[in-house]
């Protein structure tokens, strides 16, 4: 696994600090600051994941929601490690 890449945890974090929802845009320019451009991602089971890769994988776990262009928590509890 890319030790390189930034762990999903990290965006859930961020969309977990917007109750309200973020928008997809407003995401995406707070992760590029914080983690650059090019940023990559990877969970406990994926890798090498764009942002929009990761929030559709997300999605399906229900760890966001994806509701039009607003990203908001999801229901389901992140992993501990």
């Amino acid at each position: 696994m890319g030790t390189d890449q930034i762990h999903g945890h990290e965006v859930i974090g961020m969309v977990c600090s917007h109750p309200e929802g973020i928008s997809r845009e407003n995401l995406a320019g707070a992760v590029s600051r914080r983690f650059g451009p090019n940023a990559l991602f990877r969970t406990c089971s994926a890798e090498n994941m764009s942002l929009g890769a990761l929030l559709s994988f997300l999605a399906a776990r229900d760890k966001v929601e994806l509701r039009g262009d607003l990203v908001l928590p999801g229901g389901a509890k992140a992993c501990n490690h």
